[in-house]
């Protein structure tokens, strides 16, 4: 995470444990879907045709009496500093550090095509029990991937997808013609 956005997030995070954590976190779970499943919420964001002072406006219109002052006044100060284009990442920081805060991981699982609820429900007990710990699935899809599965939780990075493998055999056969 950026360091601005860090920033970010620590505030509303420190702003909301002085409150009610969670109906802070409740509602910028709602923002985060909002900007960040909405194509064109965040295409107006990052439209350089409307100033930030307009997107605010617009922005206060639409979630205004739906989510806290605070909150409200925290995303004015990000629009005020230019910064609206790191809304999705100061409110992922934001969540992150409230669910580190319960004791819950989040373990963000790439694949190359999403995966079914039952796969994710048995990465998510198996991760769970290993780490003695509540885990929150973030599904990432890449299909780049080509196939397997990469988990990264805590800084740990399982990497087992094909493309790696293919990456690690490539290597192998470049070091050995280099030999």
């Amino acid at each position: 995470m950026a360091k601005l956005a860090s920033r970010y997030s620590t505030a509303l995070f420190e702003l909301a444990s002085e409150n009610n954590i969670d109906k802070y976190y409740d509602q910028i779970c709602v923002l985060n879907e909002a900007i960040c499943k909405d194509g064109e919420i965040m295409e107006y964001i990052k439209n350089p045709n409307f100033s930030s002072e307009e997107k605010f406006k617009t922005f206060e219109k639409i979630f205004k009496g739906n989510i806290k002052d605070d909150i409200l006044g925290l995303i004015s100060v990000v629009f005020s500093k230019n910064r609206e284009k790191q809304l999705p990442e100061i409110f992922d920081g934001f969540i992150e550090l409230v669910l580190e805060n319960k004791g819950i991981m989040t373990a963000y699982v790439e694949s190359a095509a999403p995966l079914k609820s039952g796969q994710i429900k048995k990465i998510k007990n198996k991760l769970s029990k290993n780490l003695d710990k509540q885990i929150v699935i973030k599904e990432i899809v890449d299909e780049s991937l080509i196939g397997g599965l990469k988990i990264t939780v805590d800084g740990h990075v399982i990497d087992g997808t094909i493309k790696k493998r293919i990456d690690d055999l490539n290597k192998m056969l470049i070091d050995n013609r280099l030999a």
